[in-house]
């Protein structure tokens, strides 16, 4: 058995992260909030701030922790995509501490390495 398989938490699958983000837009749209018609924030924004804030953590994050200050749907849009892209990359996982839990974000074991080469590599994130 691999040493994934052994780990007690699950891999979040896109249907629990869809449901995480659409719960979260729903209360957005529910809240009052300043809506900014310039708002540039990009995807590449959003990279650079997850990295940034996992650096610091040695322990998961729950999602929705995380989300609570991020305010337009420009902004979570961006946030969510990010978080697929760093997915991708293998730099985060995405999990569960159980089925329907909340989802958990840890750095993945390359996550240094990943991101010093995607800021080398990549300026196009958008």
């Amino acid at each position: 058995m691999d040493a994934e398989g052994t780990d007690p938490e699950m891999a979040a699958d896109v249907i629990d992260l869809v449901k995480t983000f659409q719960q979260i837009m729903e209360r957005a749209r529910t809240r009052p909030m300043l809506e900014v018609d310039e708002e540039t924030v990009t995807v590449a924004q959003m990279i650079a701030y997850l990295q940034r804030r996992l650096s610091f953590e040695e322990r998961p994050l729950r999602l929705k922790q995380m989300l609570r200050n991020v305010n337009s749907r420009q902004s979570l849009v961006c946030m969510f995509l990010a978080l697929l892209e760093m997915v991708r990359l293998q730099a985060i996982q995405l999990r569960q501490d159980r089925l329907f839990g909340d989802i958990l974000v840890r750095k993945h074991t390359g996550f240094e390495s990943v991101m010093a080469e995607q800021a080398a590599v990549r300026d196009d994130w958008r």
